[in-house]
């Protein structure tokens, strides 16, 4: 099976802040931690926020400038 990797477009912006936040509710939950699904929300879940999404789009945009020095 082969897969391709491609770079993210700015209009992709919207759909991983969604991704990032699913990996982050999916990966980190640790109740010994005090961790749970609230505090992701809290601390992770203002990347889907508009503005949460237009950092996104900043950084999509900059790492297709300086793919040399940043990777998205």
């Amino acid at each position: 099976m082969t897969h391709l990797i491609e770079s993210p477009h700015t209009g992709d912006a919207a759909a991983i802040s969604q991704i990032q936040l699913k990996a982050w509710l999916q990966t980190y939950p640790n109740k010994e931690a005090g961790i749970d699904e609230a505090w992701i929300r809290d601390h992770r879940g203002s990347t889907t926020t508009a503005e949460g999404i237009a950092q996104w789009r900043e950084f999509i945009q900059e790492a297709s400038n300086q793919p040399d020095k940043l990777f998205c």
